[in-house]
């Protein structure tokens, strides 16, 4: 017995420190937020995605019908649609229309 050292009797009923007794926390802890990081990467890639084909190209022809006793004269077009001016028995008017051909926005012009 000469080569024993005595324990003290505090080494045996030391507690182990904050990180050893919440190891297993920390460990689900970085899991849940791995998990979190690769869903959240999937939802921005699938917004991308998704604004992306928003923006299909127009479609090449379309047809805009106007009444009976208008005439255009004068259109335009741009990425965010075309404008027509128009003149009818109610006056000139300029219309706003969006890039599939649908009137959105009547705007009529009267002389003071």
């Amino acid at each position: 017995m000469q080569g024993d050292t005595p324990q003290t009797p505090d080494a045996a009923t030391e507690e182990p420190s904050a990180i050893v007794r919440n190891l297993g926390m920390i460990k689900a802890a970085s899991v849940i937020m791995g998990i979190l990081i690769i869903i959240l990467g999937a939802v921005v890639v699938a917004t991308v995605i998704s604004r992306l084909s928003d923006k299909a190209a127009p479609a090449a022809a379309i047809t805009i019908t106007i009444p009976d006793g208008v005439r255009v004269l004068s259109a335009s077009a741009d990425g965010d649609g075309m404008t027509l001016l128009v003149e009818g028995e109610a006056g000139s008017e300029i219309w706003r229309l969006s890039p599939t051909g649908e009137r959105y926005q009547t705007i009529t012009l009267e002389q003071e």
